[in-house]
């Protein structure tokens, strides 16, 4: 909690990062792990309105004080905001994402009191804040050379993800800190090239790290200091839009340049290697929508029946059409080969294949670009549905289903995972709290939509009689959700697809609502429906994965 001025010498400032979903649980954890008196400010920028009234009225409470941004900021920029307002002797900063762990405070002044650092930086964890976590990083490292009166300059993090419980870890010098948790001189922080605008988000530890450097202060790794970056937590809908533009690439290159021209760094592989396979990767494996495609025009627009696939083929030179990577063309192609595997001699009540349906609703989820994960999953989502049985029971023919999807709890077999029990758990999504959904359970109410749209566009609602459509209620959550991401073409094709269905003459249809499989020395028709759906439901898993 916030002490008067002349009783702290810390002032802790907590900055958003680049989501708010995790922000309550930041602050509970600072307050609750803090013995020394601190002051607390916390700098909201944009947050949803939910989250700063909760915020005002935790301010209000005295826990901390409050100052509110309404315009797009910077983490550095709002750090240089505040800091004619910190008191004390050291600054601590910290990100929204993170908990710390009892004494971690204590530890870090403790350290540059002996020390004499300018900068201390803690023992950074990373987990999804459930499973045991891993190193994120055990004290900074800079690489670097002299090369034509310029220098080459890397950076990486000591021991990232080795298990903190097996290492022997002792305070000593490293190169810079993280933004995750940082203590600093404060009398540092005066210095006109500190929080540099022009080094907006990318780099700016190591900027500070270098200032402080030129100012004669080191800096020093504290192991008794622990801190947990939640990395892997779910993103949640609210989250999207600060994560997309927090890492926007134009906005990080420019970030690169001034940092590049400000240090005398060449700007090539490999300074800036690691950093920019940073920003390529990071928001990919969370925004269920390709970063690169989110400003196209078709993401707005239904789909026309003639764009659904039918074939492996077809589904290939798609991915390939749109600009996905080798890599993922690879990843499409295993889909459809474990598919065909477990679907052979399946067929869908309409009489098709069974495998032109799963390749069809990859293609809608392709058609809308997004992530291969999703693709993969929408390829792959009857394998817990309807897989054949294995004589050594259902608990045998789920451990075979989980490698095939890629492992348990691996993204893929996550989603499928959760495809397969959504029903179950529809319920819960409300309307009038669809900020809080998370991006995982989004991309599985988006593979829903795809699998209804394609029996749609396919014909296989009109030729086989069936009625089990999507409700209202879910119809209306798929609407909103796609509008969130930025694929409302999505839900259109949906809802027109609903709105003109028309059932085939009944001398045509099946009358069947069930696939089925026909198979054995004399072949007969047998129902595809698995039990494993229901032994799911009984070992349902926590929420929590990575992306």
């Amino acid at each position: 909690m916030s002490e008067s001025p002349a009783s702290c010498r810390v002032t802790v400032v907590m900055t958003v990062r680049e989501r708010h979903a995790l922000t309550l649980s930041a602050i509970d954890s600072v307050l609750a792990n803090t013995s020394q008196p601190f002051q607390f400010l916390y700098l909201d920028v944009q947050s949803p309105s939910q989250l700063r009234a909760e915020l005002r009225a935790r301010a209000e409470a005295g826990q901390f004080e409050l100052h509110c941004f309404d315009e797009p900021m910077w983490p550095q920029v709002a750090r240089r905001r505040i800091v004619g307002d910190v008191i004390g002797d050291f600054v601590m900063f910290l990100d929204n994402d993170v908990t710390v762990e009892p004494g971690w405070l204590d530890a870090l002044v403790r350290c540059a009191d002996e020390t004499g650092a300018g900068i201390v930086a803690p023992l950074y964890l990373w987990s999804d804040g459930i499973r045991r976590p891993r190193i994120h990083m055990a004290g900074g490292l800079i690489i670097e050379h002299a090369e034509s009166e310029r220098r080459v300059l890397d950076e990486s993090h000591y021991l990232m993800n080795a298990d903190p419980e097996h290492e022997v870890l002792e305070r000593r010098r490293c190169d810079f800190a993280e933004f995750h948790g940082m203590l600093i001189r404060r009398e540092l922080l005066d210095d006109s090239r500190m929080f540099d605008p022009a080094i907006s988000c990318v780099h700016e530890h190591i900027d500070t790290a270098l200032v402080a450097r030129e100012l004669g202060f080191e800096c020093w790794f504290e192991p008794a200091a622990r801190l947990t970056y939640l990395a892997f937590a779910p993103y949640t809908l609210d989250d999207l839009p600060l994560l997309r533009s927090r890492w926007n690439l134009r906005e990080a290159e420019a970030s690169i340049a001034a940092f590049a021209q400000k240090w005398n760094v060449i700007d090539d592989a490999r300074s800036f290697g690691g950093v920019r396979s940073f920003l390529e990767h990071h928001v990919s494996r969370v925004d269920p929508v390709r970063p690169s495609a989110q400003s196209l025009s078709e993401l707005l627009e239904p789909m026309h029946p003639r764009e659904l696939v039918h074939t492996r083929s077809e589904l290939l030179d798609l991915a390939q059409q749109l600009g996905y990577s080798a890599a993922d063309l690879i990843s499409l192609s295993n889909a459809c080969a474990r598919a065909q595997m477990v679907m052979n001699a399946g067929y869908r009540p309409c009489g098709r294949p069974f495998l032109n349906h799963l390749i069809g609703t990859a293609g809608i989820l392709l058609r809308y670009r997004l992530r291969i994960q999703v693709v993969a999953a929408g390829l792959l989502h009857a394998l817990y549905t309807h897989c054949p049985p294995i004589d050594a029971g259902p608990q045998a023919a789920i451990t075979q289903i989980e490698v095939l999807l890629g492992g348990r709890d691996s993204p893929v077999e996550r989603l499928v995972h959760d495809y397969t029990l959504h029903e179950s758990s529809a319920a819960a999504h409300r309307l009038d709290r669809l900020g809080e959904l998370t991006t995982p359970a989004a991309e599985v109410l988006m593979i829903v939509a795809a699998n209804e749209i394609e029996m749609h566009l396919s014909g296989e609602i009109r030729y086989s009689g069936r009625s089990d459509t999507l409700t209202p209620e879910m119809l209306n959550l798929i609407d909103a959700i796609a509008a969130r991401l930025g694929v409302p073409g999505l839900a259109q094709t949906l809802r027109h697809a609903v709105s003109v269905a028309t059932p085939a003459m009944t001398e045509l249809q099946t009358q069947s609502s069930a696939s089925y499989r026909i198979s054995g020395r004399t072949p007969a028709p047998m129902d595809m429906l698995s039990d494993l759906p229901r032994l799911l439901k009984q070992l349902r898993r926590d929420k929590a994965f990575q992306g």
